[in-house]
């Protein structure tokens, strides 16, 4: 049992290795000249938690969720508890945009669900009104560096 754990790790750690390797992301986009740092969540369980259950996200941040292909993948804003916008990502252009996603109410009420328009292999949550106050629109370049 032992083994196939130590054998485990080691798998993980290779194809996290192997993933960031094939696809380099930095610290912070640009977007309109402007940075945000960044959060990643490239696991499954990353991308799960997000940034549910959380009281804040700091100015000027904001959590990078990467998959390997282009899909139009579902978020829900399950434990959430402030709104966010989502900057959905193609490549290294804006693909679509989703504002002011409001938190639910409460921990039993049903959380907001959305998609995008169109596929996207990266989706940028952050602060609500961060899409308006940097002007992001579709078509837009995203950088990201070290």
């Amino acid at each position: 049992m032992k083994k196939f754990l130590i054998a485990g790790i080691i798998a993980l750690i290779t194809i996290t290795a192997w993933y960031y390797i094939r696809h380099p992301i930095g610290e912070k986009a640009i977007i309109n000249g402007q940075e945000i740092r960044l959060m990643l969540a490239v696991t499954e369980a990353e991308k799960e938690k997000g940034l549910g259950y959380r009281d804040a996200l700091a100015a000027g941040s904001g959590m990078l969720f990467v998959y390997d292909h282009p899909d139009r993948y579902g978020f829900w804003m399950k434990g959430m508890r402030f709104p966010l916008d989502f900057i959905w990502i193609n490549g290294n252009k804006v693909a679509d945009i989703s504002q002011n996603i409001p938190q639910p109410v409460n921990d039993t009420a049903q959380p907001v669900s959305l998609a995008p328009k169109v596929p996207a292999d990266k989706v940028l949550e952050v602060n609500a009104g961060v899409i308006q106050s940097l002007g992001i629109r579709v078509g837009d370049l995203v950088q990201f560096v070290n």
